[in-house]
């Protein structure tokens, strides 16, 4: 099928928005998306072509006493690129990765699908259910919260990451979004305490606070500009453990780190990360620097111990989280959908 991918929060190339999706939906689908966090203009991307708007189009900002008008152009302009979009290729629906397409698509009368990639903020549950109620069909991932809407599991193509063994642990990875819900600064202030080097692989509002912390751990932890989908598996080949913090939760979906955990890297997660939950022999858990660079020292001093803990964590994560389950169950839901054989 041709579907336009819609979403205002996904950063093209490197957002979850972008790797689960066209793991998801590629090779079987042609897609094409439309962005409002992406490059100005129009451009092609890993193969998929990306619509953005100008730079004088996105109306960033605030608009003292003005912010209805803002919104009301930056939804027009939104559903002037998707129409453009569902024209050129001739798509036959749009799937929508936030509340904020699905409104767009809605109120012009699109085929539309929904995807809640996140847990939707600032949005009545009565608009979300009206979104719902209005799409073609509705999926959410897991941790998000929405009544009626089925979990699809937001697993990647884990085959991209190579196995890689190292006979000490020298460096360690924290990939993520650079915002207060991730906790950046825990892992510099642990990696530093540590005494291990490290690096920062990410962008987002904690960006420059991110560079400033780690410009004072003496080179100990260095900052890294976003990867694309497909850089990042052989840059993790360099790294030894993976960390994912998060603020704390009653769960918490982390898909970076089963991509650590595919790499054949050791994972330190905190107590509510998914892994921690569901495999917790084969991780080990911190809520603080203090309690992370305790971790550090400890895999240090016990590396070759682990071995075995490395191979199963792989074994455990190729298993439970294979892009298969979520590509066949969205074959059901096309073809309950769409009546194709």
């Amino acid at each position: 099928m041709r579907i336009v991918v819609a979403t205002f929060g996904t950063m093209p190339g490197y957002s979850g928005g972008w790797t689960t999706p066209l793991d998801l939906l590629q090779p079987e689908h042609d897609l094409t998306y439309v962005s409002w966090q992406g490059q100005p203009g129009r451009y092609v991307l890993e193969g998929v072509p990306v619509r953005s708007p100008s730079t004088a189009l996105r109306l960033a900002g605030e608009w003292p006493f003005l912010n209805r008008l803002r919104f009301m152009l930056r939804d027009l302009e939104m559903r002037r690129l998707i129409l453009s979009s569902m024209s050129e290729y001739r798509a036959d629906f749009v799937l929508c990765l936030d509340e904020l397409a699905g409104a767009v698509c809605m109120e012009a009368g699109l085929p539309y699908a929904m995807r809640f990639h996140s847990q939707p903020v600032n949005i009545d549950m009565d608009r979300i259910l009206e979104l719902m109620e209005s799409a073609l069909f509705s999926t959410c991932s897991p941790g998000v919260d929405i009544p009626g809407c089925e979990v699809l599991p937001h697993n990647v193509d884990l085959s991209r990451f190579r196995w890689t063994d190292h006979a000490r642990p020298e460096r360690a990875l924290f990939v993520s979004s650079l915002n207060r819900v991730r906790m950046p600064e825990v892992f510099v202030r642990g990696v530093a305490l540590a005494g291990m080097r490290g690096t920062v692989v990410g962008d987002g509002p904690l960006r420059d606070e991110v560079i400033a912390m780690c410009g004072e751990t003496a080179g100990l932890v260095e900052y890294r500009e976003p990867l694309m989908r497909l850089e990042l598996p052989p840059f993790m080949e360099h790294f030894q453990i993976g960390v994912a913090a998060h603020q704390e939760f009653r769960s918490v979906y982390q898909m970076k780190v089963n991509e650590y955990l595919a790499a054949g890297l050791f994972a330190l997660v905190m107590p509510w990360t998914h892994l921690a939950r569901e495999a917790p022999a084969l991780t080990l858990t911190f809520t603080s620097a203090e309690e992370l660079a305790e971790r550090l020292v400890w895999l240090r001093d016990n590396w070759a111990g682990t071995l075995e803990t490395r191979r199963d964590a792989r074994a455990w994560i190729l298993e439970h989280y294979s892009i298969e389950e979520p590509r066949e169950r969205f074959r059901e839901i096309l073809r309950k959908t769409f009546g194709e054989s």
